[in-house]
């Protein structure tokens, strides 16, 4: 995961890199996968300002190894029965542990960027929380 700092690409290590003196104190969510890159799309919790703007890509083998990934936990049950099926990607053509440095590109020109609209409901109760907070900071200075 060290040398994944600046583009997010992780590799198999060498025979000689398999371990670490300290551990990382880091923690991964596997997140998705790409079948292209034989790889899996994994959000670290170091941070935006590691990888890929906080996620690598970690080769299957990788993760399939048990000297390399030691652990793992799954998530069973959600407190949501759907998932929103209608905003999966199902497209598969980005090799995401491709390290050509002439594409490297900051970009977000093919983004697609929504605009979500805040329920009436929602934003009523964040005006009551801030107008509580006010009342709060004024009964203090009192």
């Amino acid at each position: 995961f060290d040398k994944a700092k600046a583009k997010g690409i992780v590799p198999m290590p060498k025979a000689d890199e398999t371990s670490r003196d300290t551990h990382g104190r880091h923690a991964v969510l596997l997140s998705g996968y790409s079948n292209s890159s034989k790889a899996f799309i994994v959000r670290n919790s170091w941070g935006k300002g590691w990888g890929d703007k906080g996620y690598c890509y970690v080769p299957y083998d990788y993760m399939g190894n048990k000297k390399l990934c030691n652990i793992a936990w799954t998530i069973k049950k959600l407190a949501v029965d759907e998932m929103g099926e209608d905003v999966w990607v199902d497209e598969d053509d980005i090799n995401y542990l491709d390290d050509d440095d002439e594409e490297d590109d900051d970009d977000d020109e093919d983004a697609d960027i929504e605009n979500i609209e805040e329920d009436e409901d929602e934003e009523e109760d964040e005006d009551e929380d801030e107008k509580e907070e006010d009342e709060d900071e004024k009964e203090e200075e009192e």
